[in-house]
């Protein structure tokens, strides 16, 4: 495993690479430009080849690469988003949409708007809705729509119930 890191060098040395163990480290001085990093790297791969160094394999190398280029630009946007009150914008929206997102997908499917008017057809929904049952059992125009609940002759000729004795 190769991995990359920045210390302080001695004057005109930009990179140095220690091998310890099963994994070499790279120290490259830091504030170096772009072109400057990709010499350091090259000199330290021609300098393996010759025996000089660590071995330095190619897609090892393009991995640490990769991966401290991807450190480099998250310590860049911590530092903008930390200098930078409107940078904690971004970051504050991310997680406002994120949580939404997250509400929205767990919320249970809304059922259809009904028609106040009518009862509904379907003896499932009838069976299933307990207003839908109270509301025919009340209503005598209702009465007969819902096979599955019965209707209770009390109740829908509105007539007073006797008290059982």
């Amino acid at each position: 495993m190769i991995s990359i890191r920045y210390q302080d060098l001695p004057s005109g040395m930009h990179a140095r690479a220690e091998y310890a163990g099963r994994s070499t480290t790279i120290y490259l001085q830091p504030g170096l430009t772009g072109a400057q990093r990709a010499a350091a790297v090259r000199r330290l791969r021609q300098e393996a080849r010759m025996g000089c160094g660590p071995s330095l394999p190619c897609a090892r190398l393009a991995v640490a690469c990769a991966t401290d280029w991807i450190r480099r630009g998250a310590r860049q946007l911590i530092a903008i988003v930390r200098l930078h009150p409107v940078g904690t914008l971004l970051p504050a929206l991310l997680l406002t949409v994120m949580a939404g997102l997250f509400l929205h997908a767990s919320m249970p499917a809304l059922p259809a708007p009904a028609d106040h008017g009518r009862v509904t057809q379907s003896t499932a929904t009838c069976a299933t809705l307990p207003e839908l049952a109270a509301k025919m059992l009340v209503s005598p125009d209702g009465a007969g729509q819902c096979d599955s609940v019965p209707a209770m002759p009390a109740l829908v000729s509105g007539a007073p119930l006797a008290p059982s004795r």
